[in-house]
C-alpha cells in the first residue's frame, strides 16, 4: 500500500466532476446536508445549501476538498484509476493509521504533547487576532500561529516521517472500513479490513477546528 503525499483538493475533485458525466451525491440530491461556515452566527452549520463548492469561507483549487460524501470519494478514485492506469482506492483504518504514525510510538505522531500537532496540522489559530473575531466562543483548541483561519492549502504543514502532510488537521480522510465500536477486539492482528457490514463508513483525520463532529458528508 502506498497512500498520496497530500489529502485531494479541491482542483483535484474539480477535474473529476468536470470530466465524468457521474453527478456527486449532492447533485442527486439537493436536501443533503453539509457542513459550512456561516459568518453572522459565527459557527458552522449543517445546511442544504453548503456543498463542496460552496464552504461560506474561501477556497481555492489548492486547499483539501471537503463535504465529499464516501460514494463521491470512492468514485473519484474509480475515475483517477482508469485516467492514470494505475490502482487508486480510499486506504482500510489500519493503513490509515500506520500511515499516520509513520513508525512513532508516542501519543501523537508528532509527540506526546498535543500542543506539538500544530507542528504538523492545519489547526484553528487562537493566536490570531481575526481566528478570535470570528469564532469568539471556539474552545478547546491548540494555540500556534498560522496565517489561515480555517482550512490552508494542502502542504503548508510539515510531513511525518513518511512523507505525507496533512494527516491532521485541514480535513478529515475516509477510509474504506464499515465502522464497528467493537470490530478491534477480535479483528486479525495482520491488515484488518474493518467489519463486513455497517451503517458507517470510518473517517480519520480530524478538520482544522478539532473539536467538530462529522456529517455524512466530509
Amino acid at each position: 500500500f502506498s497512500g498520496g503525499m497530500y489529502p485531494g483538493t479541491r482542483g483535484q475533485f474539480r477535474r473529476f466532476v468536470t470530466a465524468t458525466a457521474d453527478k456527486t451525491d449532492k447533485d442527486k440530491d439537493k436536501r443533503l446536508l453539509a457542513w459550512g461556515w456561516d459568518p453572522d452566527k459565527k459557527q458552522f452549520s449543517n445546511d442544504e445549501k453548503y456543498s463542496w463548492q460552496n464552504t461560506g469561507f474561501k477556497q481555492t483549487d489548492e486547499h483539501p476538498v471537503v463535504n465529499v460524501t464516501w460514494n463521491d470519494a470512492v468514485a473519484f478514485c474509480k475515475w483517477l484509476s482508469k485516467k492514470e492506469g494505475k490502482t487508486y482506492r480510499l486506504p482500510t483504518e489500519a493503513e490509515w493509521e500506520y500511515s499516520c504514525r509513520a513508525g512513532t510510538t508516542t501519543r501523537y505522531p508528532s509527540g506526546d504533547d498535543p500542543k506539538t500537532l500544530g507542528k504538523v496540522a492545519e489547526l484553528a489559530d487562537l493566536a490570531d487576532a481575526a481566528v478570535r473575531a470570528k469564532t469568539p466562543d471556539w474552545k478547546y483548541m491548540i494555540r500556534h500561529t498560522d496565517n489561515y483561519v480555517f482550512t490552508s492549502p494542502v502542504g503548508k504543514s510539515k510531513p511525518n516521517a513518511f512523507g505525507l502532510y496533512d494527516m491532521h488537521g485541514n480535513a478529515f480522510q475516509w477510509c474504506s472500513d464499515w465502522y464497528g465500536d467493537k470490530y478491534y477486539a477480535a479483528s486479525p492482528a495482520n491488515d484488518p479490513t474493518g467489519p463486513d457490514s455497517g451503517t458507517q463508513r470510518v473517517i480519520r483525520g480530524c478538520p482544522f477546528i478539532l473539536a467538530r463532529k462529522s456529517s455524512t458528508p466530509a
